[in-house]
């Protein structure tokens, strides 16, 4: 069994152009029969701007059906063009099994949304609704398909003044009602033409079709306005459609950074593909799937060559660590965002000293063989009372964690430390927020963690842990995004996955 869902518009039925046919006369006819239901509109047929004289004349959907539909004969009945009709009609006829055995029309009423005033208005879009045109409609299936069984005509129908067919979410769901009312053959081929009405209507059509019929669908369109597509209809096949809605999905999981997401979505249709732009989609968000899970140096190292300098500098890690916390942040996850930013400093603190002073870096402590030590070894003058106000008696080392860790740097670079407000802020104010927050179990707000690191905004935040990575590393990035990989990343996956270049 073959089912065809049609969907109708303003421009479905045309008046003729031939002058042999007395459309003008016709149409004063009856146009002054029904002229009082007409709210004194005095609509005129019309060609469509910068069109030449063989072009169908036009009149707005309601009032072609009012004053044709209305009063239809077969004389008049000649009078009229329905393009879009003729184009999917002729390509569904092209193949015998293809013949419907049952169509569905889809047709608008916006009567309760438009008062009287709006219907004097000849451009209200009360005056695209085609349900008046359902006679000429019933007239061209008759003739055309003469042997479907049985044709249902749905109209939306808004009943509110504010939920007109444009607007996305009432089409949506006048679409579901319309369609759940009808009784499908489970086994049936759908065929689909969505092209005319709203683009509410249009997408909610091929939502609601995709979601009930899944790959059984395919859909029927044309292209009125390209000669080479003006009289037959072509096929497009759901899964088309199908994949086309799981890029946009991608594309708004993207936008939140949920690169877990976007791989789950396109992994199952692309994973075993060759072509280079889906492996390249799929390997640029296996790296962003890592540095989500904060594995930067596998990320870094799938890089490849693009990365293989900065992965040779010891303080590459925290910028990503640091960027990580802003699209916490982003996300809505203060916690984590808090988290990101202050591991992101201390940890580059460590490994500038892991770096800088090697000679008296040792691993020696046996309850603590991971962690690393500081030595009286080869010990640089001006660390001396350093070493000696924090070192462990028994043990003779200092620890490289928390407040040691910060006065080393401050003892290393004691001129530039004075002249830095941010490593400043973070050895103090940040250190102390950071402990009591961690400590305790109540929510954190997005302000905490701008009071945490003493700013008011996001702006100041980041500037402030860049400052700190900046002091640092002894670098000159201008923006956290700046000096992280995974931002370019990032926009390689946006542009890869853009419609113009991911093509299905």
């Amino acid at each position: 069994m073959n089912i065809w869902i049609v969907t109708t518009g303003s421009s479905d039925v045309k008046l003729k152009s031939d002058i042999n046919l007395k459309i003008d006369e016709h149409w004063q006819t009856l146009f002054r029969k029904m002229r009082d239901q007409l709210y004194d509109r005095r609509f005129a047929p019309t060609r469509p701007p910068n069109t030449d004289d063989g072009e169908p004349f036009i009149v707005p959907a309601r009032a072609m059906g009012m004053v044709y539909g209305s009063q239809l004969t077969d004389e008049y009945y000649q009078d009229l063009h329905l393009p879009l009709l003729d184009a999917f009609s002729a390509k569904l006829l092209e193949q015998g099994r293809t013949n419907p055995d049952r169509i569905i029309v889809i047709l608008t009423d916006q009567e309760a949304v438009f008062e009287e005033e709006d219907r004097k208005i000849d451009k209200s879009p009360y005056w695209q609704d085609t349900c008046t045109l359902k006679p000429i409609f019933e007239q061209y299936f008759r003739e055309n398909f003469p042997k479907v069984k049985s044709i249902d005509y749905l109209t939306l129908k808004p009943e509110f003044q504010d939920e007109g067919l444009d607007s996305w979410n009432k089409a949506l769901l006048l679409v579901q009602q319309a369609l759940s009312s009808v009784e499908f053959d489970r086994n049936a081929n759908i065929y689909v033409s969505h092209q005319a009405g709203t683009p509410a209507i249009s997408s909610a059509v091929q939502f609601n079709c995709l979601a009930k019929f899944g790959k059984k669908v395919k859909f029927l369109v044309s292209n009125e306005y390209e000669e080479r597509l003006a009289e037959k209809g072509y096929f497009i096949e759901s899964s088309t459609y199908l994949q086309g809605m799981l890029v946009q999905e991608a594309k708004a999981l993207l936008k939140r950074y949920d690169y877990q997401g976007v791989e789950r979505i396109l992994n199952p249709y692309w994973k075993d593909a060759s072509e280079p732009l889906l492996l390249e989609i799929r390997d640029l968000l296996a790296m962003a799937v890592q540095w989500n899970f904060a594995k930067f140096e596998d990320c870094g190292k799938a890089r490849g060559d693009v990365a293989k300098e900065r992965l040779e500098q010891w303080w590459w890690m925290g910028y990503e660590a640091a960027y990580l916390g802003v699209i916490r942040l982003r996300q809505g996850n203060t916690v984590e965002a808090l988290f990101h930013s202050f591991r992101a400093v201390e940890g580059s603190i460590k490994k500038w000293a892991l770096e800088k002073y090697k000679l008296q870096i040792k691993y020696s402590n046996l309850t603590q063989p991971n962690t690393a030590y500081f030595h009286d070894v080869n010990l640089p003058h001006n660390l001396r009372n350093w070493f000696d106000d924090n070192k462990h008696q028994r043990f003779g080392t200092v620890g490289l964690f928390g407040k040691p860790l910060f006065d080393l740097l401050k003892a290393s670079y004691s001129a530039e430390w004075n002249l830095n407000p941010h490593i400043q802020i973070f050895a103090s104010n940040t250190r102390d927020e950071r402990n009591s927050t961690f400590h305790s179990l109540s929510g954190l707000q997005e302000e905490d963690v701008f009071k945490a690191w003493n700013t008011k905004s996001r702006e100041e935040w980041e500037s402030r842990v860049l400052g700190c990575l900046n002091f640092v590393s002894q670098q000159k990035f201008v923006s956290l995004k700046s000096a992280s990989l995974m931002a370019k990343v990032h926009d390689e996956l946006v542009n890869a996955i853009a419609p113009n270049n991911l093509q299905t």
